[in-house]
């Protein structure tokens, strides 16, 4: 006779094999002019770290920012151009804060992303997170590429696990 924890451990397994992380293995853009991919093409890539170089036009300082995504990049991307566009979200990320501090003082920048890592996030075999922890390896161990990123950061919890929790299943 199965106790619950059997139970409730057969029906994690056959939810979870049942999802699959969708792969677009043939198509790694889809802009609609190839010279404005952010990433030179690799736009659709999922489950990145990232870094977006800001580049002050009128004296050349950098400000860098290190973020992560498990969508593809482009989502994020996306979502990004959205805060430095909407005054709601201002204070999205410290990288919107600091898009809107140029904005404001009518400054020219321009912006450089690429794809520093790829990682998987959270499993529930390993009960850890790569892509969380592969971001704040890079806040810890490579400052000079996140000048812009909080180190209040490192303490934030794995947002991805709270998706295989047992009360989101039904």
């Amino acid at each position: 006779m199965p106790n619950v924890k059997q139970i409730i451990s057969a029906h994690n397994k056959s939810v979870l094999k049942s999802i699959e992380p969708e792969q677009n293995t043939q198509d790694n853009c889809n802009c609609r002019r190839n010279q404005q991919c952010p990433l030179e093409g690799n736009c659709l890539t999922g489950g990145v770290i990232y870094q977006a170089t800001v580049t002050r036009l009128d004296n050349q300082t950098e400000e860098t920012y290190i973020g992560l995504t498990e969508n593809t990049f482009k989502t994020r991307y996306n979502a990004h151009i959205s805060s430095f566009n909407n005054q709601e979200k201002q204070k999205a990320t410290t990288l919107s804060e600091h898009i809107w501090k140029l904005q404001d003082n009518n400054t020219q920048y321009s912006i450089k992303w690429k794809i520093l890592s790829r990682a998987k996030a959270y499993s529930t075999t390993t009960k850890r997170c790569n892509l969380c922890l592969e971001e704040k390896f890079f806040i810890i161990h490579k400052p000079e590429l996140c000048s812009l990123n909080k180190r209040n950061e490192l303490a934030s919890a794995c947002r991805h696990r709270k998706k295989h929790l047992l009360c989101n299943y039904r």
